[in-house]
């Protein structure tokens, strides 16, 4: 019984002096630095704290790793110049790339729509949609807006928003994927339509276009007219890093 018990110690002992691959150490040892610097900016950093055990044990552990594993692999980097130097430059490089990304600064929100802000109908149309083609700014929320009122009046056949993401390609359609969709009430009353998108890396969509009023005719009467108003149109663009 004596026996098994050294040789569990002894199989302890040696599974604490495991070294952690480099490519984990490195990313354990940025982990480090960027809580520390954290700790630091919120004033409550404790320089007593650095290299403990209460203080980043959490980050190793998170890793998969035990402390004394931890604690071996830096000494036995410490005993290799060299090699740790080549550890510290890879952890400053990605520090410095971390702090790239940060300070990039992202151009402010922008207004997209440049086009007519306020239409009567029948007075700008008696039977025009009011299209939409907005050029896009690559990745971010596009936030989509406009107030509308159809009126009881209105003749024409099922009004709705209708808007789509486009982009060229060798058909004459090119390619679309729906934005907006919405039937709209003929009550006469003002209502505020309002939705939100958000486009990610790697999109090929280059523009917004449809109609922000739309209806179908109506073949039962010859001399139908819409009557609608619009006004307040936006297409705000937020950029956002990914």
């Amino acid at each position: 019984m004596r026996l098994l018990l050294i040789l569990l110690v002894v199989l302890a002992s040696c599974k604490s002096r495991v070294l952690i691959p480099k490519n984990d150490f490195i990313s354990i040892l940025t982990e480090i630095y960027l809580s520390k610097s954290y700790f630091s900016s919120e004033g409550i950093y404790n320089a007593r704290w650095q290299d403990t055990i209460p203080y980043n044990n959490h980050i190793v552990e998170r890793h998969g790793y035990r402390w004394a594993q931890f604690d071996s692999t830096v000494s036995w980097y410490c005993s290799r110049p060299k090699k740790y130097q080549e550890v510290y430059e890879t952890v400053m490089a990605h520090l410095n790339e971390l702090d790239k990304l940060i300070s990039e600064e992202l151009d402010p929100p922008s207004e997209l729509w440049t086009g007519k802000n306020l239409f009567y109908l029948p007075a700008d149309g008696n039977r025009d949609s009011v299209a939409a083609n907005v050029l896009l700014k690559g990745v971010g929320s596009y936030v989509v807006s406009a107030k509308i009122r159809i009126y009881p009046q209105d003749a024409s056949l099922e009004p709705q928003i209708g808007l789509y993401l486009w982009r060229s390609d060798t058909t004459a359609t090119g390619v679309r994927d729906t934005l907006w969709f919405r039937r709209l009430p003929k009550d006469g009353l003002m209502y505020e339509y309002r939705m939100e998108r958000t486009l990610l890396p790697g999109n090929e969509f280059t523009h917004i276009k449809g109609n922000w009023l739309h209806s179908n005719p109506n073949d039962m009467d010859t001399a139908w007219m819409k009557r609608a108003e619009i006004k307040d149109i936006s297409v705000y663009h937020i950029p956002k890093k990914f």
